[in-house]
């Protein structure tokens, strides 16, 4: 299974990161991009229940997670269901409210 969760990396100094980067944040050197296994530990997680706009209002009440990922870096994402900290997690890009967001599961 594809995650479609886009890492980018640094050959040189071998530094992982979430966000697209035209350069290394550590060294400057030129980053390659990689997809990601979709595992990850749960860090955090909250229910929202005030949406930020009108697209999400319709979901709400839903939960939002800090997921570790088996990379390395840290990324917020939705969250399918109640997990404890510390819980191992599987995910992928999955389309929610007509956006590509990254969705979590317990595993």
């Amino acid at each position: 299974m594809r995650s479609g969760i886009l890492l980018q990396r640094c050959p040189a100094c071998e530094k992982t990161w979430a966000f697209p980067r035209e350069r290394c944040p550590d060294c400057g050197g030129a980053p390659e991009s990689f997809e990601a296994s979709g595992r990850a530990t749960l860090f955090s997680a909250t229910v929202v229940t005030r949406a930020p706009d009108e697209t999400f209002r319709a979901l709400a009440p839903y939960r939002i997670a800090l997921a570790d990922l088996e990379e390395g870096p840290r990324i917020m994402a939705h969250l399918s269901a109640e997990a404890p900290i510390g819980a191992p997690l599987t995910g992928r890009v999955e389309e929610i409210a007509g956006r590509p967001i990254p969705l979590f599961k317990p595993a």
